[in-house]
């Protein structure tokens, strides 16, 4: 399926994120946890796992569209560090309307443990994406 977040998110690639699976209702995405996406305690930082999980909004949000999603508000809650990779991020719609879309985002690490979980809703635009 056409996905503009793979081909175009240069943060995706500089945090070395892969999508592994995209559709309007669930992606999965995943990134290594590296020194660089650590913060000064050894854990995951939270600014990689806020990444990676609107990333994986995006990845869904945009995927198969002619015409962009973009964020509206995203909570997130930390509930524990992200201690082994790789980290992976599963967004599930939760709502599509014809302009708002909400999608619940949980992020797991290396051994499977919840480290956190979002929800973001994002706004259907009439901009073009690029090829």
């Amino acid at each position: 399926m056409k996905n503009y977040v793979a081909k175009h998110d240069k943060l995706m690639h500089y945090l070395q994120m892969t999508i592994e699976s995209a559709n309007p209702e669930f992606a999965r995405v995943s990134m290594p946890l590296t020194e660089n996406h650590r913060n000064g305690m050894g854990c995951a930082h939270g600014g990689a796992i806020f990444a990676l999980a609107d990333v994986a909004f995006g990845a869904a949000a945009n995927a198969g569209k002619d015409t962009g999603v973009v964020s509206l508000s995203t909570t997130i809650e930390f509930l524990r560090p992200g201690k082994s990779g790789p980290l992976v991020a599963e967004a599930h719609v939760v709502r599509r309307g014809q302009r708002i879309q909400n999608y619940d985002i949980k992020v797991f690490d290396g051994s499977g443990d919840l480290i956190a979980q979002c929800m973001a809703a994002g706004y259907q635009t009439d901009i073009q994406l690029p090829e």
